[in-house]
């Protein structure tokens, strides 16, 4: 039996893979992103949460995030150097 709380987080094609092979039943639904920090990337979703609704399981997907440079600024190099 798959436990459907090992697919959050995964990329969405690989989790639908494993539904199918498992023979669950499932919908999928595609939230809207609303954060106004990163962008957001045109490929790929993800799976962001899983509820069992009689025997099907409806999946919310989302787009993820592209990752930004905070990592590269300056004032980060800085902190590390305290730290």
């Amino acid at each position: 039996m798959l436990d459907s709380n090992s697919l959050i987080g995964m990329p969405w094609q690989l989790a639908k893979s494993r539904l199918q092979a498992a023979h669950i039943p499932f919908k999928v639904m595609i939230g809207g992103s609303f954060n106004r920090f990163f962008d957001i990337a045109d490929k790929g979703l993800y799976v962001a949460r899983i509820t069992k609704i009689d025997k099907c399981l409806h999946i919310l997907v989302y787009r993820p995030m592209i990752a930004s440079d905070f990592g590269n600024y300056i004032e980060v190099d800085y902190a590390k150097e305290i730290i």
